[in-house]
């Protein structure tokens, strides 16, 4: 077994040790605080999205942990729309052989 030094916890001093469960600790608090805010405020009808942007909150906030990667957190559900687009009117280009002659319109005196 290995001997550590009479100030350390695993080899890590214990100052250190101490403000990383502070830190770690916070975070967790932040966290915390916003879901319960989020999750008081949010109609029923509404959790699914709530809880959605939540994950999208939390995985931000995973970019605050020495260790952490924020993920891409899941898409928005798409809605269906109401009523489907008219399809585009074609495109139609004239083609001229050649040059038309610019035309000066003199502006309306209003």
């Amino acid at each position: 077994m290995t001997n550590f030094a009479p100030g350390a916890v695993l080899g890590v001093p214990v100052w250190l040790a101490v403000c990383a469960l502070v830190a770690l600790s916070c975070i967790l608090a932040l966290v915390g605080f916003c879901a319960g805010t989020v999750l008081r405020r949010a109609d029923q009808r509404d959790l699914p999205q709530a809880l959605l942007g939540l994950s999208h909150v939390i995985s931000a906030m995973c970019g605050l942990l020495p260790w952490g990667k924020p993920t891409p957190p899941p898409a928005l559900p798409e809605q269906a729309p109401s009523e489907a687009e008219p399809p585009a009117a074609p495109t139609v280009v004239l083609v001229r052989e050649q040059p038309a002659v610019p035309v000066v319109l003199p502006r309306d005196p209003r």
